[in-house]
């Protein structure tokens, strides 16, 4: 997206130099000349947080310190289930305590065969492997109990980047 800025307002807006210019002809595009001289500028974006936990809707397109931004209006996202009319909507919490759990259970289930095999035959589980269980549940409990704990979306968005899964064995 380009614009032309005259005299510090946003005159007019196209997708491409070409259409702002529709009977120029730019062989092999439009040089920096052309555009300083047309007042030409390439829309930048304004903040936009991340989808998982916002709305992200455009909004105004605004001059900021000269440059033409293209500003977004970010709403959190619900944290806490909400109920309407009976219909439960999940909230973040919720989905990603889900998340959380369903890494663990992965995680868990590729070594579940040798606690099915302890159970069953009485055969020594490694304790790497034991470590290994161990610290996945730990991390999954820390976890569960940050999210439970965050008091908004960027608390949470805080816990969820700063997950850490041990290496397997």
């Amino acid at each position: 997206m380009f614009a032309i800025v005259k005299d510090g307002a946003i005159t007019q807006t196209a997708s491409t130099v070409q259409k702002l210019f529709p009977n120029t002809s730019f062989p092999s595009g439009p040089n920096a000349d052309f555009l300083t001289e047309n007042n030409v500028k390439k829309v930048v974006d304004g903040e936009q947080k991340s989808r998982s936990y916002y709305y992200v809707d455009p909004g105004n397109l605004e001059l900021v310190d000269g440059v033409p931004t293209q500003k977004y209006t970010n709403t959190a996202k619900a944290l806490d289930d909400v109920t309407t009319d009976g219909v439960v909507n999940r909230g973040l919490k919720w989905s990603s305590t889900a998340r959380v759990k369903n890494t663990a259970g992965v995680l868990l289930s590729k070594t579940d065969w040798m606690v099915i095999r302890k159970y069953e035959r009485d055969v020594a589980i490694p304790s790497a492997t034991a470590t290994y269980r161990a610290a996945v549940i730990t991390e999954c409990a820390r976890l569960e109990s940050a999210i439970a704990g965050a008091g908004d979306v960027d608390a949470l968005a805080a816990v969820m980047n700063a997950q850490n899964w041990p290496e397997e064995p």
